[in-house]
């Protein structure tokens, strides 16, 4: 018995080495990508004001404003598939030379992340550029994963990066406006980054009227409707009307029946619309306040269409990661046909913009 014994804790003593070398091999797992071949790029934009939700920047030339957008990268610890990923990233931003980069959720997934997360962050401080993230349904949802806040907490403190923490009585995390000034101090254009969470809790399901028992996407919440608002009138009162565009990342009610009703402009849908579970009222709080031009998801990696509803467009941004499930996991689809790449918005001095789809396999 006392052999027995030993054999025991030998067994559950080399059994806790091997979980402690996978953990330590696990969290050791970043991107492989060599970041000491980046170089800053020139920026003529600048911080005025920053608040706990809302920071306000200045262009200090009169030239075009460049918002480059990249969403569901699910960079995950996969070397080729990241390297991949962060190669078209670097390549887009260098040359596109942007003057804000946002990111529309599921940046870095799966577990053991903080090394990848500081990495991202990382990379936009190395390239120079300003940048912004919101939430995707996938952060912080694996073992031993930074959660939703920490990577909010840790992005914000890098110089370069736009997000802010948002208010303790407002649903969600990062939920902030950053405020795009010309170089006479008139606002050209208010972004709206807002939090659409993962999926809905009992006590949400509970709140708004949801009975379903599966899973069951969450959104943006009633409180963050009433930030909306509120946060709107206070910038239209400093500043007068204002065009605006909202960032988020899982898609509202309307995308589905807007693509059915509505004015399509472009792009395929590959596959149902996993929106929302509920409707808090944003649309319609968007529509009340009149400056919405458009909303950008992100969360399906094989939709970009865009339709124009009741005068305001909706619009995947084109899926930037190989990470996920794409056009070939999926489909099987040769090269020439996946839909990777970005989405590039340039911004005049009044605000109106022009949208342009980059797609990676047409390099």
């Amino acid at each position: 018995m006392k052999n027995f014994g030993k054999i025991i804790i030998a067994v559950l003593v080399v059994a806790l080495i091997g979980a402690g070398g996978f953990i330590l091999w696990q969290s050791s797992k970043g991107i492989s990508y060599d970041f000491s071949q980046l170089e800053a790029l020139q920026s003529d934009v600048e911080i005025i004001s920053e608040d706990e939700d809302s920071v306000t920047v200045m262009k200090k030339s009169d030239g075009e404003f460049k918002v480059l957008m990249f969403t569901d990268t699910h960079l995950k610890g996969y070397k080729e598939l990241d390297n991949t990923t962060v190669t078209y990233m670097v390549k887009h931003i260098t040359e596109q030379k942007p003057d804000l980069v946002i990111l529309g959720g599921d940046n870095v997934t799966y577990g053991f992340n903080k090394k990848r997360n500081v990495q991202l962050a990382e990379l936009f401080e190395k390239l120079g550029v300003y940048w912004a993230t919101v939430l995707g349904n996938h952060e912080g949802d694996g073992f031993m994963s930074y959660d939703r806040s920490d990577v909010i907490k840790l992005f914000s403190s890098y110089d370069h990066c736009l997000v802010k923490e948002g208010k303790a009585d407002v649903a969600g995390d990062g939920n902030c406006t950053i405020n795009i000034l010309n170089s006479d101090g008139t606002l050209r254009e208010v972004f709206f980054l807002m939090d659409t969470g993962d999926y809905m809790t009992e006590e949400s399901k509970t709140e708004y009227g949801v009975t379903d028992e599966d899973e069951v996407y969450d959104g943006v919440k009633t409180s963050q409707v009433e930030w909306y608002k509120r946060k709107h009138d206070a910038i239209e009162k400093e500043y007068g009307e204002f065009k605006s565009v909202t960032v988020i990342h899982i898609p509202i009610l309307q995308m589905e029946k807007e693509y059915a009703e509505g004015d399509f402009l472009y792009g395929d849908k590959r596959e149902g619309v996993c929106e929302s579970g509920f409707d808090a009222g944003l649309f319609d709080a968007m529509k009340e306040k009149g400056s919405t031009q458009a909303v950008y998801f992100g969360h399906d990696h094989v939709n970009d269409f865009a339709v124009i509803y009741e005068g305001i467009k909706l619009a995947y941004m084109q899926p930037s990661g190989y990470g996920a499930y794409n056009m070939q996991t999926k489909f099987d689809a040769p090269e020439e046909e996946w839909i990777q790449g970005c989405t590039l918005l340039t911004i005049g001095k009044e605000g109106n913009y022009l949208e342009k789809r980059i797609f990676n396999h047409a390099d």
